[in-house]
């Protein structure tokens, strides 16, 4: 096959072998050319395994981006996103996006922006109006009204 769907193909597995699997399939993609949409949870694996990212909520595109941009995203889903993944250097603190608010049902979505519900961002414009899914920087889109309002997370600092 050219096109592989591979959905959570490392989460059940141990750390060292998750190294191996993603090896494998990098070498088995630049041997065969092949072309991978890569699910997972894990934004540090998909960051090794992709050239670009797109990150979903309810089944909505939030935002997408080149995998070499991650450190530079939007949007506040996104965000919280990368402020969960732990940090391996102990020395380094970063600041932790919680978010709050209730977490709608995939069979009744909220109107308007489907985040809206745990933006903290969100006002009346969000709540009824879907954003349109639009660039905001060089091949890196979102789909927020307030996007080129949004400033990037600040980096992990010593501490």
């Amino acid at each position: 096959p050219r096109f592989i769907i591979a959905d959570e193909p490392v989460s059940a597995l141990d750390v060292s072998i998750r190294g191996e699997i993603i090896n494998l399939m990098n070498d088995l993609q630049a041997k065969f050319g092949l072309t991978y949409l890569f699910i997972s949870h894990d934004l540090t694996i998909v960051a090794h395994t992709s050239s670009r990212i797109a990150v979903m909520y309810l089944g909505r595109l939030m935002e997408s981006f080149p995998s070499t941009m991650m450190n530079a995203v939007l949007h506040p889903y996104t965000q919280a996103l990368l402020s969960a993944v732990p940090i391996p250097d102990p020395t380094l603190k970063k600041k932790r996006i919680i978010l709050s608010g209730d977490i709608p049902s995939p069979l009744k979505l909220p109107g308007g922006c489907v985040f809206n519900t745990r933006c903290k961002y969100a006002n009346e414009r969000c709540r009824e109006e879907m954003p349109l899914f639009k660039e905001y920087a060089d091949n890196c889109f979102a789909a927020c009204h307030y996007i080129n309002e949004m400033k990037p997370l600040v980096s992990s600092t010593h501490g």
